[in-house]
């Protein structure tokens, strides 16, 4: 489920400043008329993580909709496996800039301009989470 974006990124070398990410996320939600989601998750300590994945975004009226709707990004922040060094400092860059306090998990919707439009959290039901997502989706022009 992660974009494109990522691969795209590290092969381009383009993180290698805080804000880089910020520019190309908004280049491609611009490009292709989305909003942006990104979904905070620990997944190598977080039970938390596992059961909102597996419950909420595995079951495909939300993985569709993150997939076809949206810029999708999963910012992992895994405790035992090292991460590429660009892909960490994209996680923390996004973290301090849409999850300050440390939520996980957490899924929240952005604008093109990283304008928070809400933040879904475990509890949420999947009917709820599909309602938000539809309802935080760009229309087609």
């Amino acid at each position: 489920m992660k974009s494109l974006l990522l691969s795209l990124l590290l092969l381009a070398g383009t993180i290698n400043k805080d804000n880089d990410y910020l520019a190309q996320f908004q280049s491609e939600a611009q490009e292709k008329n989305q909003n942006i989601a990104v979904y905070f998750s620990g997944s190598d300590w977080c039970s938390n993580c596992h059961y909102f994945k597996n419950k909420i975004l595995n079951q495909e009226a939300v993985k569709a909709t993150l997939d076809q709707k949206y810029i999708f990004y999963i910012a992992d922040f895994p405790q035992r496996k090292k991460l590429p060094e660009a892909e960490r400092k994209t996680n923390e860059a996004l973290a301090e800039k849409l999850n300050p306090e440390g939520v996980f998990p957490l899924l929240v919707i952005v604008d093109k301009t990283f304008t928070v439009k809400t933040k879904i959290y475990k509890g949420n039901t999947l009917e709820k989470v599909v309602e938000s997502l539809k309802t935080f989706e760009t229309p087609e022009p």
